[in-house]
């Protein structure tokens, strides 16, 4: 579906009636690219299609990655959006400054969801520095504490060969 020729409008119609998920990625990476900047932060602070966050956090990330950067954690330290939202957004925050990303964490003050945990902890087995933050290591222990028993056992080995590799 060719959305070129379509108008700012009819792409937000399109995202906001149609039930074919497909062509409302379509018109929203549309928008996306259309976009500033400025309205890229506005789309992800909005949260109002929070599964397209990630794409304009990763489009924000290839115009201007210090922006995107300090998006990212603001979701991540302030705990919006949901887990998984917040799992994605990790990976990009990650994968752009691991030592700078770990190292803000410090600054959460709420526990973390599985999905955000699972995905910190497989990140960390790349990790190349052997210094953690205090506070980040508290907090990953009581998210994981705070987890369902069912997801403890998922994420136990995981959870171990974290502990074990930063002495925790």
């Amino acid at each position: 579906m060719e959305l070129k020729n379509y108008s700012n409008d009819q792409l937000y119609d399109i995202i906001e009636r149609t039930e074919d998920y497909v062509k409302m990625g379509e018109a929203f990476k549309e928008l996306m690219k259309r976009s500033s900047d400025d309205e890229l932060v506005e789309i992800i602070d909005d949260m109002v299609y929070i599964d397209e966050v990630p794409y304009a956090l990763n489009e924000l990330m290839e115009r201007s990655s210090s922006k995107a950067f300090d998006t990212g954690m603001d979701i991540l330290i302030n705990d919006k959006g949901d887990h998984f939202l917040q799992a994605c957004v990790w990976d990009t925050c990650y994968d752009f400054n691991d030592a700078q990303t770990v190292t803000l964490m410090n600054q959460r003050k709420t526990t973390m969801g599985y999905s955000l945990i699972e995905t910190i902890l497989l990140s960390m087995y790349n990790y190349q520095t052997n210094s953690f933050p205090t506070a980040f290591q508290k907090l990953i222990i009581d998210s994981y504490n705070n987890m369902p028993e069912e997801k403890k056992a998922e994420f136990s080995d995981m959870f171990d060969d974290f502990s074990k590799k930063y002495q925790l």
